[in-house]
């Protein structure tokens, strides 16, 4: 019997295309921790504010694995790559395995990391609110997050 692998529609989306050796790993972990958001939102009063936005602090959570388990990956990638070609004339692709990691691989990953910034930026989120331990964590930098939204979105003096 195998474990149930709960969706994730932004998940799914972050994730399409990629293999199994890289998204398997992600979802149990996004399992996990959803039972745990799940259990700490039903049972702590101190973080009811985030009750009614269930479907965002998944979409969250999505983002925040993907991050860690493929955008950072790609980031370090296209800094590595940019260093070892620094200065060079002639470019020095770089093996890994059977894999050769050139100019035209590290354009490909440089766009996607891009368009991740750029989500980043347009929804606020702070490299900082990416960097987790624990999902209690998580939840008070969705907490500080949502919280900042409410004073922005407030206009009384």
């Amino acid at each position: 019997m195998g474990v149930k692998m709960e969706q994730s529609l932004m998940l799914s989306i972050l994730t399409k295309g990629l293999p199994g050796a890289v998204t398997h790993p992600l979802y149990l972990e996004y399992n996990s921790r959803k039972r745990e958001v799940d259990n700490v939102l039903a049972r702590y009063d101190n973080y009811k504010v985030l009750r009614d936005y269930s479907s965002t602090i998944n979409a969250l959570l999505s983002m925040c694995l993907f991050y860690r388990h493929v955008m950072g990956h790609m980031q370090g990638a296209t800094s590595f790559y940019t260093s070892v070609n620094k200065g060079n004339e002639k470019e020095c692709p770089i093996k890994i395995g059977s894999f050769l990691f050139d100019k035209k691989q590290q354009g490909h990953l440089w766009s996607a990391v891009i368009k991740f910034n750029q989500i980043q930026d347009k929804y606020q989120l702070s490299p900082k609110f990416f960097e987790f331990s624990e999902t209690i964590q998580f939840l008070r930098n969705c907490k500080e997050l949502f919280e900042i939204k409410e004073h922005e979105e407030d206009d009384t003096v």
